[in-house]
Protein backbone atom coordinates (compact mmCIF):
# COMPACT_ATOMS: atom_id res chain seq x y z
CA UNK A 1 0.00 0.00 0.00
CA UNK A 2 1.19 3.25 -0.01
CA UNK A 3 0.31 6.72 1.17
CA UNK A 4 1.46 9.28 3.94
CA UNK A 5 0.39 9.86 6.93
CA UNK A 6 1.97 13.20 8.00
CA UNK A 7 3.19 13.42 11.75
CA UNK A 8 6.55 13.68 13.42
CA UNK A 9 8.97 11.45 15.65
CA UNK A 10 10.57 12.53 18.69
CA UNK A 11 13.22 11.07 20.46
CA UNK A 12 14.68 9.13 17.88
CA UNK A 13 17.49 7.05 18.38
CA UNK A 14 20.27 9.81 17.65
CA UNK A 15 21.72 8.76 13.86
CA UNK A 16 24.17 11.11 12.11
CA UNK A 17 24.03 11.95 8.58
CA UNK A 18 26.64 9.38 7.24
CA UNK A 19 24.00 7.01 8.98
CA UNK A 20 21.24 7.95 6.94
CA UNK A 21 22.89 8.06 4.12
CA UNK A 22 24.45 4.06 4.60
CA UNK A 23 20.68 3.22 5.17
CA UNK A 24 19.71 4.82 2.19
CA UNK A 25 21.93 4.38 -0.20
CA UNK A 26 21.84 8.32 -0.37
CA UNK A 27 24.04 10.68 -1.00
CA UNK A 28 25.36 13.66 1.16
CA UNK A 29 24.75 16.90 -1.18
CA UNK A 30 25.71 19.34 1.62
CA UNK A 31 26.07 19.50 5.64
CA UNK A 32 28.31 17.29 7.66
CA UNK A 33 27.89 13.61 7.86
CA UNK A 34 28.82 14.16 11.84
CA UNK A 35 25.54 15.89 12.31
CA UNK A 36 22.97 14.24 14.81
CA UNK A 37 20.24 13.46 14.00
CA UNK A 38 17.26 13.60 16.31
CA UNK A 39 13.96 13.72 15.55
CA UNK A 40 12.27 13.10 12.24
CA UNK A 41 9.02 14.18 10.47
CA UNK A 42 7.02 13.81 6.95
CA UNK A 43 4.88 16.78 7.52
CA UNK A 44 5.69 20.32 6.93
CA UNK A 45 2.58 21.57 8.97
CA UNK A 46 4.77 20.13 12.50
CA UNK A 47 7.41 22.33 14.41
CA UNK A 48 10.38 21.27 11.74
CA UNK A 49 12.77 23.67 14.47
CA UNK A 50 15.98 20.92 14.68
CA UNK A 51 14.46 18.15 12.87
CA UNK A 52 15.62 16.19 9.46
CA UNK A 53 12.54 16.61 7.19
CA UNK A 54 11.85 13.46 4.90
CA UNK A 55 9.70 14.67 1.75
CA UNK A 56 7.62 11.75 0.86
CA UNK A 57 5.94 11.17 -2.60
CA UNK A 58 2.35 9.67 -3.04
CA UNK A 59 -0.29 9.29 -5.97
CA UNK A 60 -1.74 12.79 -5.28
CA UNK A 61 1.36 14.70 -3.47
CA UNK A 62 4.94 15.15 -3.65
CA UNK A 63 6.92 16.29 -0.33
CA UNK A 64 9.66 17.40 -2.90
CA UNK A 65 7.82 20.47 -3.60
CA UNK A 66 8.03 21.70 0.27
CA UNK A 67 11.79 21.45 1.15
CA UNK A 68 12.60 25.38 0.93
CA UNK A 69 9.67 25.52 3.39
CA UNK A 70 10.70 23.13 5.48
CA UNK A 71 14.19 24.48 5.55
CA UNK A 72 12.54 27.85 5.76
CA UNK A 73 10.91 26.24 9.00
CA UNK A 74 14.10 25.66 10.74
CA UNK A 75 14.52 21.72 9.50
CA UNK A 76 18.05 20.97 10.20
CA UNK A 77 17.53 18.98 6.47
CA UNK A 78 16.47 17.20 4.46
CA UNK A 79 16.11 13.43 2.62
CA UNK A 80 14.69 13.88 -0.70
CA UNK A 81 14.78 13.14 -4.37
CA UNK A 82 17.53 13.81 -6.61
CA UNK A 83 16.03 16.82 -8.10
CA UNK A 84 14.35 18.29 -5.32
CA UNK A 85 17.53 17.79 -3.37
CA UNK A 86 19.70 19.08 -5.84
CA UNK A 87 17.95 22.33 -6.18
CA UNK A 88 17.46 22.60 -2.27
CA UNK A 89 21.60 21.97 -2.08
CA UNK A 90 22.09 24.96 -4.26
CA UNK A 91 20.53 27.73 -1.72
CA UNK A 92 21.69 25.41 1.92
CA UNK A 93 24.64 24.78 2.54
CA UNK A 94 24.94 25.12 5.46
CA UNK A 95 21.84 22.21 6.18
CA UNK A 96 22.08 18.62 5.49
CA UNK A 97 20.76 17.96 2.32
CA UNK A 98 20.79 14.06 1.46
CA UNK A 99 19.64 13.22 -2.16
CA UNK A 100 17.96 9.35 -2.49
CA UNK A 101 16.66 7.81 -5.28
CA UNK A 102 13.07 7.05 -3.55
CA UNK A 103 12.08 9.11 -0.74
CA UNK A 104 9.27 6.55 0.26
CA UNK A 105 12.22 3.71 0.62
CA UNK A 106 14.18 5.90 2.50
CA UNK A 107 11.74 6.32 5.13
CA UNK A 108 11.60 2.58 5.30
CA UNK A 109 15.20 2.30 5.90
CA UNK A 110 16.05 4.75 8.12
CA UNK A 111 13.07 2.92 10.41
CA UNK A 112 14.38 0.02 10.09
CA UNK A 113 18.14 1.37 11.26
CA UNK A 114 16.12 2.92 14.54
CA UNK A 115 14.30 -0.66 15.27
CA UNK A 116 17.17 -2.32 15.32
CA UNK A 117 19.74 0.09 16.95
CA UNK A 118 17.20 0.24 19.39
CA UNK A 119 17.50 -3.57 20.34
CA UNK A 120 13.61 -3.78 21.07
CA UNK A 121 11.58 -7.00 20.40
CA UNK A 122 8.96 -6.21 17.68
CA UNK A 123 5.41 -7.54 17.51
CA UNK A 124 3.58 -7.25 14.66
CA UNK A 125 -0.18 -7.44 14.32
CA UNK A 126 -2.18 -8.32 11.44
CA UNK A 127 -5.93 -9.39 10.27
CA UNK A 128 -8.72 -9.16 8.10
CA UNK A 129 -10.72 -7.39 11.77
CA UNK A 130 -9.47 -6.64 15.27
CA UNK A 131 -5.44 -5.01 14.51
CA UNK A 132 -6.33 -1.81 16.16
CA UNK A 133 -8.09 -3.08 19.10
CA UNK A 134 -5.94 -5.98 19.76
CA UNK A 135 -3.05 -3.55 19.71
CA UNK A 136 -4.10 -1.22 21.91
CA UNK A 137 -5.42 -4.05 24.09
CA UNK A 138 -1.64 -5.47 24.37
CA UNK A 139 -0.65 -1.95 24.89
CA UNK A 140 -2.73 -1.68 28.17
CA UNK A 141 -1.09 -5.11 29.16
CA UNK A 142 2.26 -3.72 28.52
CA UNK A 143 2.23 -0.78 29.80
CA UNK A 144 2.34 -1.05 33.78
CA UNK A 145 5.71 -3.24 33.28
CA UNK A 146 7.40 -2.09 30.43
CA UNK A 147 8.90 0.73 28.09
CA UNK A 148 7.27 0.31 24.48
CA UNK A 149 5.88 2.10 21.50
CA UNK A 150 3.23 1.20 19.58
CA UNK A 151 1.11 2.28 16.11
CA UNK A 152 -0.27 5.55 16.63
CA UNK A 153 -4.36 5.11 15.36
CA UNK A 154 -4.54 2.55 12.25
CA UNK A 155 -0.46 3.50 11.18
CA UNK A 156 -0.12 0.36 9.23
CA UNK A 157 0.94 0.52 6.08
CA UNK A 158 4.32 1.22 3.97
CA UNK A 159 4.59 4.94 6.20
CA UNK A 160 2.75 3.95 9.07
CA UNK A 161 4.92 0.77 10.10
CA UNK A 162 8.43 2.97 9.49
CA UNK A 163 7.17 6.37 11.42
CA UNK A 164 6.31 3.56 14.46
CA UNK A 165 9.66 1.83 14.53
CA UNK A 166 10.78 5.57 14.76
CA UNK A 167 9.36 5.98 17.96
CA UNK A 168 11.80 3.81 19.54
CA UNK A 169 14.79 4.93 21.87
CA UNK A 170 17.39 3.31 23.62
CA UNK A 171 14.87 2.80 26.56
CA UNK A 172 12.67 0.56 24.26
CA UNK A 173 11.84 -2.75 25.28
CA UNK A 174 8.87 -3.51 22.95
CA UNK A 175 7.58 -2.53 19.34
CA UNK A 176 4.15 -2.65 18.48
CA UNK A 177 3.34 -2.63 14.82
CA UNK A 178 0.11 -2.75 12.99
CA UNK A 179 0.37 -4.85 9.60
CA UNK A 180 -2.47 -3.83 6.82
CA UNK A 181 -2.71 -5.22 3.45
CA UNK A 182 -5.03 -5.11 0.03
CA UNK A 183 -3.51 -7.65 -1.70
CA UNK A 184 -0.73 -10.30 -1.09
CA UNK A 185 3.26 -9.50 -1.05
CA UNK A 186 2.34 -6.31 1.13
CA UNK A 187 3.16 -7.78 4.23
CA UNK A 188 6.16 -9.14 2.87
CA UNK A 189 7.69 -6.31 2.62
CA UNK A 190 6.38 -4.52 5.87
CA UNK A 191 8.06 -7.82 7.66
CA UNK A 192 11.14 -6.78 5.50
CA UNK A 193 10.93 -3.16 7.31
CA UNK A 194 9.88 -4.17 10.75
CA UNK A 195 11.47 -7.34 11.16
CA UNK A 196 9.15 -8.75 13.88
CA UNK A 197 9.68 -11.08 16.54
CA UNK A 198 6.37 -12.18 17.59
CA UNK A 199 3.02 -12.03 14.83
CA UNK A 200 -0.35 -12.19 15.81
CA UNK A 201 -3.13 -12.64 13.44
CA UNK A 202 -6.59 -12.15 14.66
CA UNK A 203 -8.21 -13.79 11.88
CA UNK A 204 -8.83 -13.96 8.23
CA UNK A 205 -12.25 -12.78 6.73
CA UNK A 206 -13.73 -10.67 3.69
CA UNK A 207 -11.99 -7.42 3.78
CA UNK A 208 -10.39 -5.84 0.76
CA UNK A 209 -12.15 -8.68 -1.43
CA UNK A 210 -11.93 -5.69 -3.83
CA UNK A 211 -8.03 -5.83 -3.99
CA UNK A 212 -7.43 -9.25 -3.06
CA UNK A 213 -9.72 -11.15 -4.86
CA UNK A 214 -10.25 -14.07 -2.90
CA UNK A 215 -10.60 -15.11 0.67
CA UNK A 216 -7.76 -17.44 -0.28
CA UNK A 217 -5.46 -14.32 -1.31
CA UNK A 218 -6.23 -12.60 2.11
CA UNK A 219 -5.09 -15.86 3.60
CA UNK A 220 -1.99 -16.35 2.06
CA UNK A 221 -1.40 -12.40 2.44
CA UNK A 222 -2.11 -12.91 6.11
CA UNK A 223 0.30 -15.46 5.92
CA UNK A 224 2.77 -13.52 5.20
CA UNK A 225 3.47 -12.06 8.44
CA UNK A 226 4.09 -16.10 9.58
CA UNK A 227 7.08 -16.18 6.68
CA UNK A 228 9.08 -13.36 7.71
CA UNK A 229 9.62 -14.61 11.25
CA UNK A 230 12.76 -15.78 12.16
CA UNK A 231 13.52 -19.34 12.99
CA UNK A 232 12.03 -20.52 16.04
CA UNK A 233 9.45 -17.26 16.05
CA UNK A 234 6.57 -17.21 17.74
CA UNK A 235 2.66 -16.93 16.52
CA UNK A 236 -0.58 -16.22 17.81
CA UNK A 237 -2.93 -17.49 15.66
CA UNK A 238 -7.01 -18.05 15.94
CA UNK A 239 -7.66 -22.20 16.56
CA UNK A 240 -8.29 -24.38 13.26
CA UNK A 241 -8.43 -22.04 10.63
CA UNK A 242 -8.72 -24.20 7.22
CA UNK A 243 -7.61 -20.99 5.03
CA UNK A 244 -4.65 -20.23 7.06
CA UNK A 245 -3.14 -23.90 7.64
CA UNK A 246 -2.24 -24.76 4.40
CA UNK A 247 0.03 -21.59 4.41
CA UNK A 248 1.59 -22.18 7.32
CA UNK A 249 2.79 -25.99 6.88
CA UNK A 250 6.65 -26.32 7.22
CA UNK A 251 7.19 -23.42 9.41
CA UNK A 252 9.72 -23.58 12.06
CA UNK A 253 7.89 -21.47 14.61
CA UNK A 254 6.40 -21.62 18.12
CA UNK A 255 2.57 -21.57 18.05
CA UNK A 256 -0.22 -20.27 20.26
CA UNK A 257 -3.69 -20.43 19.24
CA UNK A 258 -6.88 -18.58 21.05
CA UNK A 259 -10.52 -18.46 19.86
CA UNK A 260 -13.59 -20.17 21.50
CA UNK A 261 -12.97 -23.61 21.11
CA UNK A 262 -11.82 -25.32 24.28
CA UNK A 263 -9.17 -27.29 22.65
CA UNK A 264 -7.37 -23.39 21.85
CA UNK A 265 -4.50 -22.80 23.35
CA UNK A 266 -6.09 -19.83 24.98
CA UNK A 267 -9.75 -20.05 25.21
CA UNK A 268 -12.48 -18.89 27.63
CA UNK A 269 -14.14 -21.52 29.77
CA UNK A 270 -17.02 -19.09 31.07
CA UNK A 271 -18.09 -15.76 29.80
CA UNK A 272 -21.11 -13.58 30.55
CA UNK A 273 -22.24 -10.01 29.32
CA UNK A 274 -23.18 -7.42 32.33
CA UNK A 275 -26.04 -5.09 32.08
CA UNK A 276 -23.30 -2.27 32.21
CA UNK A 277 -21.67 -2.95 28.88
CA UNK A 278 -18.87 -4.76 30.90
CA UNK A 279 -17.53 -8.31 30.22
CA UNK A 280 -16.59 -11.00 33.00
CA UNK A 281 -14.97 -13.83 31.73
CA UNK A 282 -12.66 -16.74 33.11
CA UNK A 283 -9.84 -17.51 30.00
CA UNK A 284 -7.70 -20.71 30.06
CA UNK A 285 -4.33 -19.76 28.80
CA UNK A 286 -2.76 -23.36 28.05
CA UNK A 287 -4.05 -24.56 30.50
CA UNK A 288 -3.92 -21.74 33.67
CA UNK A 289 -6.82 -19.87 34.39
CA UNK A 290 -7.44 -16.26 35.40
CA UNK A 291 -10.57 -14.14 35.79
CA UNK A 292 -10.83 -11.27 33.97
CA UNK A 293 -13.64 -8.45 33.91
CA UNK A 294 -13.28 -6.34 30.69
CA UNK A 295 -14.81 -2.76 30.13
CA UNK A 296 -16.04 -4.11 26.95
CA UNK A 297 -18.62 -7.12 25.68
CA UNK A 298 -18.74 -7.50 21.96
CA UNK A 299 -17.49 -11.29 21.50
CA UNK A 300 -15.50 -9.74 18.67
CA UNK A 301 -13.02 -8.28 21.35
CA UNK A 302 -12.71 -10.97 23.41
CA UNK A 303 -11.31 -12.75 20.71
CA UNK A 304 -9.23 -9.53 20.06
CA UNK A 305 -8.40 -9.95 23.91
CA UNK A 306 -7.34 -13.59 23.70
CA UNK A 307 -4.97 -12.77 21.13
CA UNK A 308 -3.33 -9.61 22.74
CA UNK A 309 -2.77 -12.15 25.66
CA UNK A 310 -1.26 -14.97 23.51
CA UNK A 311 1.57 -12.26 22.80
CA UNK A 312 1.75 -11.46 25.87
CA UNK A 313 2.19 -14.49 26.71
CA UNK A 314 5.45 -15.26 24.17
CA UNK A 315 6.71 -12.46 25.60
CA UNK A 316 7.18 -14.72 29.17
CA UNK A 317 5.23 -12.17 30.96
CA UNK A 318 3.28 -13.25 34.39
CA UNK A 319 -0.67 -14.21 33.48
CA UNK A 320 -1.15 -13.09 37.13
CA UNK A 321 -0.69 -9.04 36.07
CA UNK A 322 -3.32 -9.51 33.42
CA UNK A 323 -6.43 -8.83 35.69
CA UNK A 324 -5.25 -5.57 36.68
CA UNK A 325 -4.22 -4.57 33.82
CA UNK A 326 -7.40 -5.43 32.00
CA UNK A 327 -9.43 -3.34 34.10
CA UNK A 328 -7.44 -0.45 32.99
CA UNK A 329 -8.22 -0.94 29.60
CA UNK A 330 -10.55 1.22 27.45
CA UNK A 331 -11.13 1.00 23.64
CA UNK A 332 -11.17 4.21 21.02
CA UNK A 333 -13.94 5.44 20.34
CA UNK A 334 -16.59 4.11 17.85
CA UNK A 335 -15.33 0.24 18.21
CA UNK A 336 -17.69 -1.49 20.51
CA UNK A 337 -18.99 0.93 23.12
CA UNK A 338 -22.01 0.55 25.03
CA UNK A 339 -23.33 3.62 26.11
CA UNK A 340 -26.53 4.21 28.32
CA UNK A 341 -28.42 7.47 26.89
CA UNK A 342 -30.81 9.56 28.79
CA UNK A 343 -32.98 8.79 26.69
CA UNK A 344 -33.24 5.29 27.80
CA UNK A 345 -32.02 4.38 24.84
CA UNK A 346 -28.82 1.50 25.02
CA UNK A 347 -26.20 2.54 21.96
CA UNK A 348 -23.83 0.31 20.38
CA UNK A 349 -21.74 2.32 18.89
CA UNK A 350 -19.50 0.69 16.62
CA UNK A 351 -19.43 2.32 13.15
CA UNK A 352 -15.66 2.92 13.03
CA UNK A 353 -15.42 0.25 10.51
CA UNK A 354 -16.99 -2.97 8.58
CA UNK A 355 -16.80 -5.90 6.94
CA UNK A 356 -18.77 -9.06 7.23
CA UNK A 357 -16.94 -10.66 9.74
CA UNK A 358 -17.31 -7.94 12.40
CA UNK A 359 -21.09 -6.85 11.31
CA UNK A 360 -21.68 -10.34 12.09
CA UNK A 361 -20.44 -10.23 15.39
CA UNK A 362 -21.57 -7.00 16.08
CA UNK A 363 -25.38 -8.11 15.47
CA UNK A 364 -25.23 -10.99 17.36
CA UNK A 365 -23.61 -8.84 20.39
CA UNK A 366 -26.87 -6.37 19.75
CA UNK A 367 -29.07 -9.83 19.94
CA UNK A 368 -27.33 -10.67 23.10
CA UNK A 369 -27.38 -7.43 25.17
CA UNK A 370 -31.09 -6.76 23.83
CA UNK A 371 -32.88 -9.73 25.30
CA UNK A 372 -36.51 -8.28 27.01
CA UNK A 373 -36.04 -4.94 24.38
CA UNK A 374 -36.63 -3.87 21.07
CA UNK A 375 -33.61 -4.27 19.06
CA UNK A 376 -32.66 -1.88 16.29
CA UNK A 377 -29.97 -2.54 13.58
CA UNK A 378 -28.63 0.69 11.81
CA UNK A 379 -26.04 -0.62 9.15
CA UNK A 380 -24.73 0.77 6.30
CA UNK A 381 -22.57 -0.32 3.45
CA UNK A 382 -19.84 -2.70 3.28
CA UNK A 383 -16.68 -1.84 1.30
CA UNK A 384 -14.35 -3.33 -1.09
CA UNK A 385 -16.10 -6.50 -0.67
CA UNK A 386 -15.67 -6.77 -4.67
CA UNK A 387 -17.72 -8.83 -7.45
CA UNK A 388 -19.39 -10.93 -4.27
CA UNK A 389 -20.54 -7.40 -2.03
CA UNK A 390 -24.57 -8.25 -3.09
CA UNK A 391 -23.98 -11.64 -1.69
CA UNK A 392 -22.35 -10.40 1.13
CA UNK A 393 -25.19 -7.88 2.22
CA UNK A 394 -27.65 -10.18 1.70
CA UNK A 395 -25.85 -12.67 4.28
CA UNK A 396 -25.54 -9.85 6.75
CA UNK A 397 -29.43 -9.31 5.83
CA UNK A 398 -30.53 -13.15 6.37
CA UNK A 399 -28.11 -12.98 9.59
CA UNK A 400 -30.25 -9.76 10.76
CA UNK A 401 -34.09 -12.41 10.54
CA UNK A 402 -31.76 -15.43 12.42
CA UNK A 403 -31.27 -13.11 15.06
CA UNK A 404 -34.81 -12.11 15.50
CA UNK A 405 -33.27 -8.47 15.48
CA UNK A 406 -36.67 -6.13 15.26
CA UNK A 407 -35.85 -3.25 13.24
CA UNK A 408 -33.47 -3.10 10.30
CA UNK A 409 -32.32 0.95 9.36
CA UNK A 410 -30.21 -0.17 5.80
CA UNK A 411 -28.61 2.59 5.03
CA UNK A 412 -26.65 3.38 1.65
CA UNK A 413 -26.49 1.39 -2.19
CA UNK A 414 -25.50 -1.60 -1.27
CA UNK A 415 -27.31 -2.16 2.27
CA UNK A 416 -30.65 -2.74 0.18
CA UNK A 417 -29.11 -5.98 0.28
CA UNK A 418 -29.62 -6.19 3.99
CA UNK A 419 -33.32 -5.75 3.13
CA UNK A 420 -34.00 -8.11 0.70
CA UNK A 421 -31.83 -10.78 2.56
CA UNK A 422 -33.88 -9.92 6.41
CA UNK A 423 -37.10 -10.44 3.53
CA UNK A 424 -36.04 -13.80 2.54
CA UNK A 425 -35.54 -14.81 5.90
CA UNK A 426 -39.22 -13.70 6.90
CA UNK A 427 -37.20 -11.10 9.27
CA UNK A 428 -37.82 -7.17 10.54
CA UNK A 429 -41.69 -7.36 8.61
CA UNK A 430 -42.58 -4.69 10.54
CA UNK A 431 -39.75 -2.68 11.32
CA UNK A 432 -37.46 -2.38 8.04
CA UNK A 433 -36.22 0.94 5.79
CA UNK A 434 -33.72 1.80 3.28
CA UNK A 435 -32.06 5.05 3.37
CA UNK A 436 -30.65 6.35 0.41
CA UNK A 437 -27.69 7.82 2.16
CA UNK A 438 -26.56 9.04 5.40
CA UNK A 439 -27.89 12.15 4.91
CA UNK A 440 -31.44 10.70 4.50
CA UNK A 441 -30.73 8.72 7.82
CA UNK A 442 -30.12 11.52 9.90
CA UNK A 443 -33.60 13.35 8.98
CA UNK A 444 -35.24 9.93 10.27
CA UNK A 445 -33.91 7.96 12.23
CA UNK A 446 -33.94 9.92 15.25
CA UNK A 447 -37.24 10.19 15.62
CA UNK A 448 -37.91 6.31 14.57
CA UNK A 449 -35.90 5.11 17.72
CA UNK A 450 -37.98 4.61 21.29
CA UNK A 451 -36.88 4.90 24.32
CA UNK A 452 -35.87 1.12 25.94
CA UNK A 453 -34.24 0.55 22.28
CA UNK A 454 -30.61 -1.36 22.40
CA UNK A 455 -29.62 0.03 18.48
CA UNK A 456 -26.40 -0.79 16.94
CA UNK A 457 -24.50 1.70 14.63
CA UNK A 458 -22.19 0.37 12.27
CA UNK A 459 -20.71 0.35 8.50
CA UNK A 460 -17.69 0.68 6.95
CA UNK A 461 -15.54 4.13 7.39
CA UNK A 462 -16.43 5.44 4.15
CA UNK A 463 -20.29 6.19 5.41
CA UNK A 464 -19.40 8.18 8.80
CA UNK A 465 -22.20 6.68 10.95
CA UNK A 466 -20.64 8.38 13.49
CA UNK A 467 -22.52 11.18 12.91
CA UNK A 468 -25.51 8.99 13.43
CA UNK A 469 -24.40 8.07 16.52
CA UNK A 470 -23.91 11.70 17.79
CA UNK A 471 -26.94 12.50 16.64
CA UNK A 472 -28.87 9.91 18.41
CA UNK A 473 -26.20 10.87 21.81
CA UNK A 474 -27.43 14.56 21.10
CA UNK A 475 -27.60 16.88 23.94
CA UNK A 476 -31.32 16.32 24.21
CA UNK A 477 -30.80 12.88 23.92
CA UNK A 478 -32.58 10.58 21.72
CA UNK A 479 -35.62 11.85 20.07
CA UNK A 480 -37.96 8.92 20.66
CA UNK A 481 -40.93 8.19 19.21
CA UNK A 482 -43.80 8.38 20.96
CA UNK A 483 -45.25 5.65 23.61
CA UNK A 484 -46.92 3.44 20.75
CA UNK A 485 -43.68 3.66 18.69
CA UNK A 486 -45.22 5.03 15.74
CA UNK A 487 -42.41 5.77 13.60
CA UNK A 488 -42.83 8.27 10.27
CA UNK A 489 -45.29 8.15 7.54
CA UNK A 490 -43.86 6.07 4.90
CA UNK A 491 -44.17 9.16 2.58
CA UNK A 492 -42.14 11.56 4.88
CA UNK A 493 -38.62 11.44 2.61
CA UNK A 494 -38.52 10.66 -1.02
CA UNK A 495 -35.07 9.53 0.20
CA UNK A 496 -36.70 6.87 2.76
CA UNK A 497 -37.78 3.36 0.97
CA UNK A 498 -40.21 1.06 3.84
CA UNK A 499 -39.97 -2.60 3.58
CA UNK A 500 -42.69 -4.71 4.92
Amino acid sequence: MSGAIPTQVEELITLTAKDICEACAGELLAGSGLAAIGDISTDTRDDLAGKLFVALRGDNFDGGEFVEEALASGALGIVAERSAAARAAGTNAGKVIIAVDDSGEALKNIGSLVSARSGATVVAITGSTGKTSTKDMLSGLLAPRLEFVASRASFNNEVGVPLTLLQADEETEIIVVEMGMQAPGEITELCRIATPDIAVITNVGPAHLKYAGSLENIARGKAEIAHGLPPGGRLVLPFGDSLLEPHLQGLDLRKITFGFDPLADIHPIFHEHMEDGSLHAVISVRGREIELWFNFAPHHHLLNMMAAIGAYDMLGLPLEEVPAAVEKIHLAGLRGELVNLASGVTLLNDCYNANPLSMRSSLDYLASVGTGRRTVAIIGDMAELGEDSREYHLEIGRRVAELGIDCLFAIGDDAIGYIDGARQSGGCRECCYHFADRNAALAAVPGMVRKGDVALVKASRFMRLEELSEALAGADGVTAADASGNAPAAGDSPDITPES
